[in-house]
């Protein structure tokens, strides 16, 4: 899963740009990259489009719920791969 920004940011692009694209504000962009729960179907069918992706590949919140499943799926992968390796060893 990818954020709105990581979208933006792995095209190369600024909010100014992709604003400019999706016909919107660049306070919008900004906006939703800080918080993307409550994003209109309009504006998340154009990053769908735009990015070629499925609505299941976008991370949709705000920031800390990002930090917070960052962090679960890193120490869920640190725990996968210890039990992994006792197992082997």
């Amino acid at each position: 899963m990818k954020t709105l920004k990581e979208l933006r940011i792995g095209s190369s692009m600024t909010q100014e740009e992709l604003a400019s694209l999706f016909e919107v504000s660049p306070r919008t962009i900004q906006n939703m990259e800080k918080d993307s729960t409550n994003i209109k179907d309009s504006l998340l069918s154009k990053y769908i489009k735009a990015f070629n992706i499925s609505y299941d590949e976008i991370f949709l919140g705000n920031e800390y719920e990002n930090f917070v499943f960052s962090k679960d799926k890193k120490k869920s992968f640190i725990i996968s791969f210890t039990q992994r390796k006792e197992e082997v060893g």
